[in-house]
């Protein structure tokens, strides 16, 4: 009969991360030997102590289980008994569920769905890397596979259900380095001036700011400050659905000159959705673009005409990303700005938590994109303004303000 447990666990106070928020929780659970081992967990995306508290009692309870019993345990069955949960508790994004949904139904449960937990070996590993489904793979996807198999089983290791992974370092293939896709200003300026009229404020949006597809996508009037000439990213979209942006540093603000300034208004004065919650860029009927959609329909027929090669892989939208950053950095030498502008570096705690001011070299930047895609002489005046007090009280104008503005111009 096993011994009743009274343990509570510990839960911290909120710790800030560069992922946000988080808790951290400790409590006591079984191992499948029976001895008692130390846990610990960071958790995200809680709004109270109280939250956490609750999700360290379902840990205690599970630890509780001396009923477990790891070999009669299928991989299929503990990735939806324990994997599938823990993914929940980490708070992944429903894109990335869907990815590792989509490697597990057609490559990995295949395979080795129905052995045991404890019979898994490095051996099958290899025979997986010899499945016909698997060799029809790239390098790339089946590294993809290996890295999603090994977390499911290094969450086995921490459950003291197995002693080690099977996956081993020789298993990953090695990666061939391809240059990705960059185009020139140049071609920018040809593709912007070759896509229907509807869609070429979205085309120059992508093109001076060079956010990812979904945030552009996501983009809603509330999110551009006329006044200032800036955009918040905030969010994205997959699915249909709006949902945080990929990372905590990719939530920005963008600075705009001119031309971005100029699009943005005429998208406004064509559009019947101006609302502060519409959809800057949508179908007819307010709702949100297919990512799909617009690159198949628009993006790689535009292409095509231009006789712009088209790489697999590399020739959608994220192309914008790549050609925005290259063009920063020839322009200014300062790749740091390229990094800020896209959103994919790290700060410091600083520029990230306290700092709220719009710098002159940013503002720079922004410049420097549009002349290189537009010329010299197309960008005729731009607003080089200093906030109050260097601090941002308020990023978005009021959207009644906004069409007044818009009115008298």
């Amino acid at each position: 009969m096993n011994r009743r447990s009274f343990q509570q666990g510990y839960v911290s106070d909120p710790i800030r991360t560069s992922e946000g928020l988080a808790y951290k929780i400790r409590w006591r659970e079984r191992g499948a030997g029976g001895a008692w081992k130390q846990r610990s967990e960071l958790l995200y995306g809680l709004k109270s102590k109280k939250e956490a508290r609750s999700i360290v009692a379902d840990r205690i309870k599970e630890g509780l289980t001396g009923n477990i019993q790891p070999k009669n345990l299928t991989v299929s069955a503990f990735i939806e008994e324990y994997w599938k949960p823990y993914l929940d508790r980490k708070n992944v994004k429903p894109s990335t569920r869907a990815a590792y949904q989509s490697m597990l139904d057609r490559l990995v449960v295949p395979v080795i769905g129905d052995l045991r937990l404890t019979d898994v070996a490095p051996i099958h590993i290899e025979q997986f890397l010899r499945d016909k489904r698997t060799q029809k793979l790239s390098a790339k996807s089946v590294r993809n596979v290996l890295v999603l198999i090994q977390g499911i089983f290094s969450l086995a290791v921490d459950n003291d259900l197995i002693v080690r992974s099977p996956v081993r370092r020789r298993h990953k293939p090695a990666l061939q380095r391809r240059e990705k896709t960059v185009w020139t200003a140049d071609q920018v300026g040809q593709i912007i001036a070759a896509v229907p009229s509807e869609y070429r404020a979205m085309f120059i949006c992508v093109a001076l700011t060079g956010v990812r597809l979904g945030e552009l996508l996501a983009l809603q009037w509330r999110h551009v400050d006329f006044e200032n000439r800036v955009l918040q990213i905030q969010q994205s979209l997959w699915g249909g659905e709006v949902q945080t942006p990929k990372t905590q540093a990719s939530i920005r603000t963008i600075c705009y000159g001119e031309a971005l300034a100029a699009a943005l208004t005429e998208r406004m004065q064509v559009t019947t959705h101006i609302g502060p919650e519409d959809f800057i860029f949508s179908k007819s009927n307010g709702e949100s673009l297919h990512p799909d959609v617009v690159r198949r329909d628009v993006l790689y027929p535009v292409l095509d005409r231009l006789g712009i090669e088209r790489r697999h892989g590399s020739s959608g939208f994220h192309a914008f990303r790549h050609a925005a950053a290259s063009l920063i950095n020839a322009r200014t030498g300062d790749l740091k700005l390229a990094q800020k502008l896209l959103g994919h570096s790290t700060l410091s705690m600083t520029a990230n938590v306290y700092t709220h001011t719009y710098g002159e070299s940013e503002r720079r930047a922004a410049i420097e994109l549009e002349r290189a895609i537009f010329g010299e002489k197309s960008v005729q005046r731009t607003v080089e303004k200093t906030v109050q007090n260097s601090v941002v009280v308020s990023l978005v104008v009021p959207f009644g303000e906004q069409e007044r503005k818009l009115g008298t111009n």
